[in-house]
């Protein structure tokens, strides 16, 4: 949700290979951003209490967003020193420098740490948009002190796909369709925690969340502000009529729709020795 890239591979149809178009240049993204934080704070939370997070941990937040967990993290450590809260467009972070806490301009992709920085670093739909992701789990290792832990959180598409309704199942089979042109995959969360095991991390566990979801609630809002961003993208890709978007968003927000949620997956593990 914050690691905004553009690559020089050439124009795609809606999009552009790693490119990350979901910033905050548009006017409803810190609301989009505040609905999530609200619908999965608890899963990260829980992720990173299994991991064994402790008092007193250096942590550093990749993709902060608009902070939440930067905020939990100050709060647990006991320490608002401690923690380090980091974006490609830090806008939305900058209260929580009054608390304390250190806000970086930071790019994952091509900025780095010192090795050794960090007790526990936590990254929530960060690497599931970037082409480079199986690398920077590698490299994050070397951020961490030697028993420390990451966590990754990202968004798994698949409890979508067997809606039986059809204006939901197009909508979000054009979410995923116009952002895999930019590189973003949704089935890369299906393989956790494979990719840290790859890389040598211990003490590997996973967990996943698949919400069920009722319209007019904040995840379904955060979903509908999610189709309003894409909505010119998918309009160019051909993936959606404007028509189609307009009804995916009525359904959205009506109380009698139910359906689940796309899901979200958590994997940690300990730095490689």
């Amino acid at each position: 949700m914050s690691t905004d890239r553009e690559g020089d591979d050439g124009d795609q149809r809606g999009g552009r290979r790693n490119e990350y178009v979901l910033t905050k240049e548009w006017s409803g993204e810190q609301e989009r951003l505040g609905l999530l934080e609200v619908s999965v704070d608890e899963f990260s939370i829980g992720a990173i209490r299994a991991s064994g997070f402790a008092r007193g941990s250096r942590c550093l937040e990749i993709g902060a967003g608009s902070g939440s967990i930067a905020r939990w993290f100050a709060r647990e450590t006991g320490d608002p020193g401690l923690v380090t809260a980091t974006d490609i467009d830090p806008r939305l972070l900058a209260p929580l420098e009054a608390d304390g806490v250190r806000v970086l301009e930071h790019n994952v992709v091509v900025d780095d740490f010192p090795p050794g920085s960090f007790d526990i670093i936590h990254a929530r739909t960060v690497l599931e948009h970037i082409a480079a992701r199986d690398t920077i789990v590698e490299r994050v290792a070397e951020w961490l002190a030697p028993d420390g832990m990451v966590v990754l959180v990202d968004c798994a598409s698949f409890p979508v796909f067997g809606s039986s309704n059809a204006v939901y199942r197009a909508a979000m089979n054009a979410w995923v369709d116009v952002l895999a042109l930019t590189d973003t995959d949704y089935d890369w969360p299906r393989t956790f925690p494979e990719p840290l095991q790859r890389h040598g991390y211990r003490n590997v566990g996973a967990a996943a969340m698949v919400p069920v979801l009722q319209g007019g609630s904040p995840m379904a809002r955060f979903w509908s502000l999610t189709l309003e961003t894409l909505r010119a993208r998918i309009l160019e890709a051909g993936l959606l009529t404007n028509d189609a978007v307009d009804k995916a968003r009525q359904l959205l927000a009506d109380p009698q729709f139910w359906d689940l949620g796309p899901g979200f997956v958590a994997a940690w593990g300990r730095r490689p020795t």
